[in-house]
C-alpha cells in the first residue's frame, strides 16, 4: 500500500496509473511533432495586386484550389477555374465573386483524364485569351475513385494521367500564350509524398497490364515526381522566355482528396485519419499559402525549376535533380501526348 500525503493509493492505481500518465505525456508529444511537421505554413501577407493579370488554376473549384483562386482574385486578377465538376465549379466560381467582388472570374470544363478534353480546353483558351501570366497546375487525385475506373480515355494509370500526362499537355498547349505573356508564371502543385518514390522513372511499354500504356507509371506519388521533373525540365527549355516554372508541397491537408479512401480503409483507421486532418494538420487556405507565394510574390520573379514546401525552396528528391532523367520524361511525354519530337 502507498501512502500520498494523508491519502491511501492501492499498489494497482499506482501501476495502472503512472503508464497511463506517460502515455497520455507521449501522445502530447507526438502531437506536437506532427503540428509541427504537417500543420504549420508561412501565410503570406503581402498586399501585391494582380490586376490585369490572367489566372488558369485547374481544378480551383474545391480545395486548395478554390482557396487559391479566392486570394488571387482578390487581387484582382482574372481567373478561370479549369474544371471537370462544372456544377461545382459554377457555385465555386460565384462564391469567389460574391466573396472579393471581383466579377471577372471564369470558369471552363477540363477532364484531365481526358487528353482530348486537354486540347479543346487550350484552343479555347488560345482563342479567346489574350494572354495568360499564371498557370497553376492544382488539380488532382490520390485514389481511384468508388466506380472503380483505374485508367484515363488513352489508357493511362488514372492517377498518373490525372495528375501529370494531362498537366504536361495543357502546359505544352499553353506555352505560347504563357511566353507572349511574360513574365508569367508556371506552379506545378506536387507533394512531399514525390520523396517516397525511391527507384527511376521507368519508362518501358510493355507488358501491359490491363492494357495500360506504360504500365510502370502508376500512383501518387509517381505523379507527383513527375511533376517536380517536369517544372525542372520546363525551366530548362524556357529559360531566356521570362516564363519560369517551380514545384511545390502544399503541406498535409484536410481536404476533399482524401474522401475516396473512406471506402478503402478500415473505419478505424479512417476516424484516425481524418482526427489527424482535422486537428493537426493545415486546412485549405493554409494549404493554398504556397501556390499564393509563388504566384505572387516578385521575390521569386526569376526563380525558376525549384521546389518549394512553407514558400521556402526545399530538398526534392533526389531522382527529380537528374537531368538526364528529365529529358527522358520529356521525351516519354512528348510520346503520351501524340505529340512530335
Amino acid at each position: 500500500m502507498l501512502f500520498f500525503g494523508d491519502e491511501e493509493v492501492s499498489d494497482g492505481m499506482y501501476y495502472i496509473g503512472y503508464p497511463l500518465i506517460f502515455l497520455g505525456i507521449y501522445l502530447l508529444i507526438f502531437m506536437i511533432v506532427i503540428k509541427l511537421l504537417w500543420g504549420t505554413t508561412r501565410y503570406y501577407r503581402s498586399q501585391a495586386r494582380l490586376f490585369g493579370k490572367t489566372v488558369i488554376i485547374t481544378g480551383g473549384n474545391s480545395g486548395i484550389g478554390k482557396e487559391t483562386a479566392l486570394e488571387l482574385a482578390w487581387r484582382g486578377a482574372r481567373v478561370i477555374l479549369a474544371c471537370r465538376n462544372l456544377n461545382k465549379a459554377k457555385q465555386a466560381a460565384q462564391y469567389i465573386k460574391d466573396k472579393t467582388g471581383n466579377y471577372n472570374v471564369d470558369y471552363q470544363y477540363l477532364d484531365l483524364s481526358d487528353l482530348n478534353s486537354v486540347k479543346r480546353f487550350a484552343e479555347h483558351i488560345n482563342g479567346s485569351e489574350p494572354r495568360l501570366d499564371i498557370l497553376i497546375n492544382n488539380a488532382g487525385i490520390a485514389s481511384e475513385p468508388e466506380n472503380g475506373l483505374t485508367l484515363t480515355s488513352q489508357r493511362f494509370d488514372l492517377i498518373f494521367g490525372t495528375n501529370y500526362v494531362g498537366h504536361f499537355l495543357l502546359t505544352y498547349l499553353l506555352t505560347d500564350l504563357l511566353k507572349i505573356s511574360s513574365p508569367s508564371r508556371i506552379i506545378n502543385v506536387s507533394s512531399f509524398m514525390h520523396k517516397m518514390h525511391w527507384t527511376p522513372l521507368n519508362f518501358d511499354t510493355g507488358p501491359n497490364r490491363e492494357g495500360m500504356r506504360y504500365p510502370n507509371l502508376f500512383d501518387y506519388r509517381c505523379s507527383k515526381l513527375a511533376n517536380v521533373m517536369h517544372a525542372r525540365e520546363l525551366a530548362k527549355k524556357l529559360a531566356g522566355t521570362g516564363v519560369t516554372a517551380n514545384s511545390l508541397h502544399p503541406g498535409v491537408i484536410n481536404s476533399e482528396i482524401w474522401i475516396p479512401f473512406k471506402s478503402k480503409w478500415t473505419y478505424l483507421l479512417f476516424f484516425v485519419w481524418k482526427f489527424v486532418l482535422r486537428h493537426l494538420c493545415l486546412d485549405n487556405r493554409g494549404g493554398a499559402q504556397t501556390s499564393i507565394f509563388l504566384a505572387v510574390d516578385e521575390g521569386v520573379m526569376s526563380v525558376t525549376g525549384k521546389y518549394f514546401s512553407r514558400s521556402v525552396v526545399s530538398n526534392e528528391n533526389k531522382l527529380a535533380r537528374d537531368d538526364v532523367a528529365c529529358g527522358r520524361l520529356w521525351n516519354a511525354s512528348l510520346d503520351m501526348c501524340g505529340l512530335a519530337q
